[in-house]
């Protein structure tokens, strides 16, 4: 690929994906978690049996089997956790909130383990909280809450409902964080791999007089130039890597990538590279409505791969919702850098 090109490689699993997830028709992001034992996994949100939005089953969230072949495409195998109503969830959730719906917000890569933050919802708001799960081989048994780590929807000023992050070379944990409700812009968190379920005790990024590491519980500085939604952070041949869904990019957001040679100079020194864009129709990279935006593990900064999607809530005529296309969308990119910064 050539630097700066991007390739959609169109619908991998929901609407319109040929194969897709066996029994799921509608599928939501998609995050690529590896298991313990090596095997992989995609973690979807609120996915459904037929082709688009409110139809049965429904599944808060759901983990999938999945392999890539020798090109890199993904094959999915069948689901390993159940739909709503059903005795082996995905999410086991806390007593604060039980009976909402369980939607994944993120993970984070700490030495060989892998959490994800999950977050219990009403109309897609963080009502419900959110804690940290440890991912195991067993995701059909369900992924019970890391004691101590649930926070309330308004922990952090709102704004660590969404998180990814990883274990850098110089052994801390980087986090950023934002709203799930996307109302928030990208706060920095810095954590000891020991005391990462502890989020008491991350360490946010404050810039002042001197940029620093503050003490635990003091207001991180907003990093980001605007809010976003949908996070992954990663470690990708050597330099800090985050793509996800930024808001205010356009007047109708991006997916895009940004990369750094550290994670505190993720946007201040980083470079962007927008996979998916919703502002033009006749320029490149359109896709209408689009969110999300998962480094694939394997990725490098020449061929980076990732999960993006797209949800149509538009109503028909009769003020119906049309729910359709509702898919996750594989998106090729060199993003590497033609000189260090």
């Amino acid at each position: 690929m050539r630097h700066g090109e991007v390739r959609n490689l169109g619908p991998i699993a929901g609407t319109g994906a040929r194969g897709g997830v066996p029994g799921i028709g509608a599928a939501d992001l998609g995050e690529v978690v590896q298991l313990p034992g090596g095997s992989y996994v995609a973690v979807f949100g609120d996915s459904f049996g037929g082709d688009r939005v409110g139809t049965h089953p429904h599944y808060p969230s759901v983990a999938v089997p999945v392999t890539f072949d020798a090109a890199g495409h993904p094959h999915f195998g069948a689901p390993l956790t159940g739909p709503r109503g059903s005795p082996n969830p995905l999410f086991i959730p806390p007593r604060q909130a039980r009976g909402m719906n369980t939607l994944p917000a993120g993970s984070v890569l700490v030495g060989g383990r892998t959490y994800m933050l999950v977050v219990g919802t009403e109309d897609l708001r963080a009502r419900g909280g959110s804690w940290l799960v440890e991912v195991t081989d067993r995701p059909a048994d369900g992924w019970k809450p890391v004691k101590g780590s649930w926070r309330p929807g308004s922990y952090a000023d709102s704004g660590q409902s969404q998180i990814s992050g990883y274990q850098a070379a110089d052994g801390y944990v980087y986090i950023v964080a934002d709203a799930f409700d996307r109302s928030r812009g990208v706060t920095l968190y810095r954590a000891h791999p020991d005391a990462f379920t502890d989020r008491s005790s991350w360490r946010p990024y404050v810039r002042g007089d001197h940029a620093a590491w503050g003490r635990p519980g003091r207001a991180p500085t907003v990093i980001s130039p605007n809010s976003f939604g949908e996070l992954s952070f990663r470690e990708v041949d050597g330099c800090a890597v985050l793509a996800g869904f930024n808001v205010r990019s356009g007047p109708d957001g991006t997916v895009e990538v940004w990369v750094a040679d550290r994670p505190t100079d993720i946007f201040s020194a980083g470079v962007r590279t927008v996979l998916m864009q919703q502002s033009d129709p006749a320029g490149p990279n359109f896709v209408a409505q689009n969110y999300g935006g998962y480094i694939v593990p394997g990725s490098t900064l020449g061929r980076m791969k990732i999960f993006a999607s797209q949800w149509n809530t538009q109503a028909d005529g009769h003020g119906v919702p049309v729910g359709a296309p509702y898919n996750t969308q594989l998106v090729l990119a060199n993003v590497s850098r033609r000189r260090p910064l």
